[in-house]
């Protein structure tokens, strides 16, 4: 084939893959180990983190990370370790305070955040700053986040309704029912009013 053949003739191409080239996929087999499948990269919650910690200013937060905290709590996190690391940035911009990823550690070294736990923060904050956030795109993250929250909290709606099935007295079912439709209510327009808002 010539540097300007568009296609290759019939003898340039390979007439079958070798077997051994191929990987064998088990569909069965589960990661048992979350973080060694984990990327940040792709995790919406780590990128809102990582946005949050590179939008920071020297001037204080800006108005649009106000906004994003205002909105976002760190319920609306999954994983424990980054609503923990959540929680101090949105302490951090609360109090007018840098929220860069180095007065985040040394926040968390303020807090007494040593040990396993300690270890295990600075590991998740480490994945956090690198994950290729942008600044420029946190409310983006930080709605994909309330939206992977609200519908989460369906499943947990649908959990503690099956329960009470099994173990409320008849009386209170639907007032249980109706008291989780009041809090899906809200949970829906607070993420609505953060979409109107920008």
């Amino acid at each position: 084939m010539t540097p300007l053949s568009a296609v290759p003739p019939p003898a340039d191409e390979p007439t079958r893959i070798p077997a051994r080239a191929l990987a064998s996929v088990d569909d069965d087999a589960a990661v048992d180990d979350w973080s060694a499948a984990h990327q940040p990269s792709t995790d919406p919650e780590a990128l809102l983190l990582s946005a949050l910690m590179w939008s920071n200013h020297p001037g204080g937060p800006t108005a649009e990370t106000q906004r994003i905290v205002a909105a976002v709590t760190a319920a609306d996190f999954d994983t424990a370790a980054y609503a923990r690391l959540y929680e101090v940035i949105a302490a951090l911009v609360a109090a007018g305070e840098q929220h860069d990823p180095a007065s985040v550690t040394h926040a968390l070294a303020r807090a007494g955040s040593g040990g396993h736990v300690g270890d295990s923060l600075r590991h998740r904050l480490t994945g956090a700053a690198t994950a290729g956030g942008h600044a420029a795109a946190a409310a983006h993250y930080a709605d994909m986040v309330l939206a992977q929250a609200y519908r989460r909290s369906y499943r947990a709606v649908g959990e503690s309704i099956a329960q009470a099935a099994d173990e409320l007295p008849e009386e209170y079912l639907f007032d249980h029912m109706v008291e989780h439709g009041r809090t899906q209510r809200a949970l829906w327009n607070r993420l609505n009013a953060f979409r109107g808002a920008r």
